[in-house]
């Protein structure tokens, strides 16, 4: 009897489903329903008022009740619109997160999937000695970068030049979930202002309303991104290697690739983990990061790629 493969990581994932199902969406439901029922109880008096209003000899007592529909018309319309325009925010800022979530849930399977394919094949590599070098026997083994995430947030990409290194699908989702809750939030504020607003919108105000509403969200989403953009270009048309636009390594000038393991520590709480860094060194003896996360299997292929690339010797520091 073949035995039944199952991972038990995708129980975690019937939490946020579960939840959803039977908690969020009949709330959402019984929160639409009952605003419904408001909605028309006040269509109801508009057209109440309207009527009493077109009369020509009003009677005291329609006069009483036109008086109390226009205070009541006026204060649940504007707060049926306030609460329209909640929902409005509430319900698309849900639905971005949705898709940040499952595009964040799709790549890390992926990711999953691509590390235990059967396809993946096995390979013999050789590190050099270091110390048999004149450059390697006085570089530093310190960590060139701080901490690092313990999964996977860096990848080598097949490009026209050559190959890129960024960030992973993962983290873009991220990023780009960040920004655009930022959005949706002020674009919704935006617009019930400029719609329904009786204040005139000066800069002030409009500084006020896009920091108070998504827009530390969106400086954040955008931060964000430029960092999950383009890390290094590898350009094998042009022999070199670009950091930045003032950070240009010819290939001549490349020495050799170094890889290390360092210890980092959770940012809430007291736990370490092993994270991993590869470096190219220059014949200057300068080092350069190239990967720095805490996937072992991806790091390592993704530097072999390089190596085999570029003819580089690869010095290792522990990583096993």
């Amino acid at each position: 009897m073949n035995k039944l493969s199952f991972n038990a990581t995708w129980l975690l994932a019937l939490i946020p489903i579960g939840v959803v199902i039977f908690v969020v969406a009949p709330q959402i439901k019984n929160t639409y329903d009952n605003f419904q029922e408001r909605v028309l109880e006040h269509q109801t008096n508009v057209y109440k008022l309207d009527a009493l209003t077109s009369l020509d000899n009003p009677t005291t007592k329609a006069k009483n009740e036109i008086s109390r529909l226009n205070i009541l018309v006026t204060v649940h319309g504007e707060a049926l619109r306030k609460e329209r325009f909640t929902y409005y925010k509430i319900m698309s800022m849900l639905g971005i997160m949705a898709v940040m979530f499952l595009g964040m849930f799709g790549s890390s399977f992926l990711t999953r999937r691509q590390k235990s394919s059967p396809n993946n094949k096995e390979i013999t590599f050789h590190y050099a000695n270091p110390l048999e070098d004149d450059i390697g026997q006085y570089i530093s083994w310190s960590a060139v970068k701080g901490s690092s995430s313990n999964f996977r947030s860096e990848s080598l990409k097949k490009t026209k030049l050559g190959y890129k290194i960024s960030s992973t699908n993962y983290m873009k989702f991220f990023a780009w979930g960040f920004f655009f809750v930022g959005i949706n939030q002020a674009v919704w504020t935006f617009v019930e202002a400029i719609k329904y607003g009786t204040d005139e919108l000066t800069i002030m105000k409009i500084g006020g309303l896009f920091f108070t509403s998504g827009g530390i969200f969106m400086i954040v989403g955008l931060f964000l991104l430029v960092l999950t953009g383009t890390k290094v270009i590898i350009d094998t048309q042009n022999q070199r290697m670009i950091f930045s636009a003032s950070e240009i390594i010819p290939f001549q000038q490349i020495h050799a690739l170094q890889v290390l393991q360092k210890i980092s520590r959770s940012s809430s709480s007291s736990s370490s983990y092993p994270c991993y860094e590869v470096n190219l060194v220059t014949k200057k003896g300068e080092r350069h990061n190239l990967f720095n996360h805490g996937d072992k299997t991806f790091i390592l292929s993704d530097m072999a790629k390089i190596s085999k690339e570029l003819q580089l010797p690869v010095w290792n520091s522990g990583v096993v």
